[in-house]
């Protein structure tokens, strides 16, 4: 129940800010004049509007009760095939409680999940020098400051992903911002990333998601146990645990995308509606640009064989290049894409509604971002996304490399059917 009250909070934290003293005020007046110029309108939204997650208290209830529940499926099973085969009516009988004790040493089995070392390294990250990456520890800083959120403990790059946030198992908050963003975005655009990021860590959910883990690794070890033993199917117990594991990821899902608005009201107060919506536009569209997508470039260069050292940079080329008519029917395949349950994000159409901003209003704004870059944000950014480049093309080229040689396997096995 502790984790439940976190985004309620956030929000007060943020509200209960001390403003300025007066003297204060009246010294900083023109600065902050000079700066109304240039940064973008804020949101002026208040702090007892934001978005609730009402799916957060449903899910730590079905999660606390997920290992009472399986213990007690456990001892009925037990119970019962112990029972028929101490009566020894028959074959019958004898097969049914075999059946039901095969069946609670199967979940028992399952539970030994728990115990599994779990390599939580991932290969497409990055973690530079302090000195190499100062601007983006500041403005990290300066986001967290005025937002009134958690400061990460380790900020990281990444060749793939966009940007997210996690705990690592020595419970440190990284903080992961990807190379086409540092690429692709104006500074005051990545400080509202940076702000939606941040925003997840203060509102409890890095930890309830490290936390849950444990939880989800036990229904999908679970799961698989099931579908690969079918004769577990025919125990109606495991349909009771399979309609469980439905219920909690239906939750786990939703409670997801409802964190997202969460975030992303903060993401508006750091940059406004207008810019958050153009971001958000703009990440949407790449998804549906196949010839400017992260995946599809790295897998066509390393099917190719090219050696590209700035990856990103000709990513933001092609993407720049693209016609008035293509990010239009991009925008239009982004805008149609309907939620699935299994959703870890809102779509856009969703996303776009609370800012009250229409998406074609600002696909002139995401075709022409202009501000100041976020690669001057580091002290050699070539050089970064030349090692951000080797990094992804060449775990690319393994993976291809995977694929060609399962596929020569499949049809050497076909030539001599």
């Amino acid at each position: 129940m502790a984790d439940s009250s976190e985004p309620a909070r956030l929000v007060a934290k943020t509200a209960n800010q001390k403003a300025p003293s007066s003297a204060a005020e009246t010294t900083s007046r023109n600065a902050d004049s000079k700066q109304k110029q240039t940064r973008p309108a804020r949101s002026t939204r208040a702090a007892s509007s934001r978005p609730s997650n009402p799916f957060l208290i449903p899910l730590q209830l079905v999660s606390g009760a997920y290992f009472p529940f399986l213990g007690c499926i456990v001892l009925v099973l037990a119970g019962l095939g112990l029972l028929l085969l101490s009566q020894w009516q028959g074959r019958f009988s004898i097969i049914l409680g075999s059946f039901l004790i095969l069946t609670a040493l199967h979940i028992v089995i399952g539970l030994f999940a728990l115990f599994q070392r779990v390599d939580t390294e991932d290969e497409f990250e990055i973690e530079l020098p302090s000195k190499w990456q100062k601007g983006l520890e500041k403005l990290v800083e300066r986001v967290a400051t005025e937002r009134g959120l958690d400061s990460p403990d380790i900020i990281r790059l990444h060749a793939q992903s966009m940007a997210h946030i996690y705990a690592d198992q020595d419970r440190n908050t990284v903080l992961v911002i990807g190379g086409t963003l540092i690429a692709m975005l104006p500074q005051q655009a990545l400080a509202g990333i940076i702000a939606h990021e941040l925003t997840h860590c203060t509102a409890g959910d890095v930890r309830r998601s490290r936390m849950s883990s444990h939880w989800r690794r036990v229904m999908i070890n679970l799961e698989i146990r099931f579908l690969v033993h079918s004769w577990a199917m025919w125990n109606p117990f495991v349909w009771l645990i399979r309609l469980y594991h439905h219920v909690y990821f239906r939750l786990f899902f939703a409670s997801m995308r409802r964190a997202e608005f969460l975030a992303d009201s903060y993401y508006a107060d750091q940059v406004g509606e207008e810019a958050t919506a153009t971001t958000l536009v703009l990440i949407n569209v790449l998804d549906n640009m196949p010839w400017a997508n992260l995946q599809n470039m790295a897998e066509s260069m390393s099917m190719a064989n090219y050696r590209v050292d700035h990856f990103f940079e000709e990513q933001v080329r092609r993407l720049r290049s693209a016609s008035t008519s293509d990010w239009e029917n991009a925008l239009r395949k982004a805008l149609q894409e309907e939620p699935e349950w299994f959703s870890t994000h809102p779509v856009l159409k969703e996303r776009l509604k609370p800012l009250g901003v229409k998406a074609k209003s600002v696909l002139p704004l995401a075709m022409n971002m202009t501000g100041e870059p976020s690669t001057a944000l580091f002290a050699n950014w070539s050089a970064v996304e030349q090692h951000l480049s080797k990094r992804l093309l060449s775990i690319a080229r393994v993976l291809y490399g995977e694929r060609r040689q399962a596929f020569e396997d499949i049809a050497a096995i076909m030539r001599t059917v």
